[in-house]
């Protein structure tokens, strides 16, 4: 399966490009281009293009605040309405370490908002993944990561060396 990238004002878009389609590769997902978005009255029609032709398409944008600056105007053009807290009703949130994403879904695509941060993307790139994984029937998952038990390690050094 593929999926699209656009860039809406960012800066940092080789980064976030890399973490990207690392993450999208562990669950057979690619990324195969990137296309650009560099004034706002553009981004609608950007966006509907590589929805034409991707299931899913992440848009990456600068983030002034807590959430992408691409967010506000998306959630105009699709009618999502805010809550009381001015956060999107009915919308995923993919929280970050100081910023938020969304994912925006209909029966048959995703908009994946994320802002312009790699260390941010893989914050929240589990439980993003998971829910495209679940929606699109994706394979894989991220490498398990082991973490060494080092008490252990180290009683077990001491250990051999009292013996030798």
């Amino acid at each position: 399966m593929k999926a699209g990238l656009l860039f809406y004002l960012s800066r940092r878009t080789s980064s976030c490009q890399r973490v990207l389609r690392r993450s999208a590769g562990y669950f057979g997902l690619e990324v195969p281009e990137a296309r650009f978005c560099v004034k706002k009255e553009a981004l609608g029609g950007a966006l509907a293009r590589l929805l034409r032709q991707y299931p899913m398409v992440f848009v990456v944008g600068s983030a002034q605040g807590k959430r992408p600056d691409c967010a506000g105007p998306i959630f105009n053009m699709l009618h999502v309405p805010p809550g009381p807290d001015g956060e999107p009703r009915g919308i995923m949130r993919l929280p970050g370490a100081e910023k938020t994403g969304y994912l925006v879904e209909s029966a048959t695509q995703a908009i994946i908002l994320l802002p312009d941060d790699p260390y941010e993307i893989l914050k929240m790139a589990k439980p993003m993944f998971q829910r495209l994984k679940r929606k699109f029937g994706l394979t894989g998952d991220f490498p398990k990561v082991e973490h060494p038990d080092y008490a252990k390690l180290i009683a077990d050094c001491m250990e051999k060396a009292e013996h030798t």
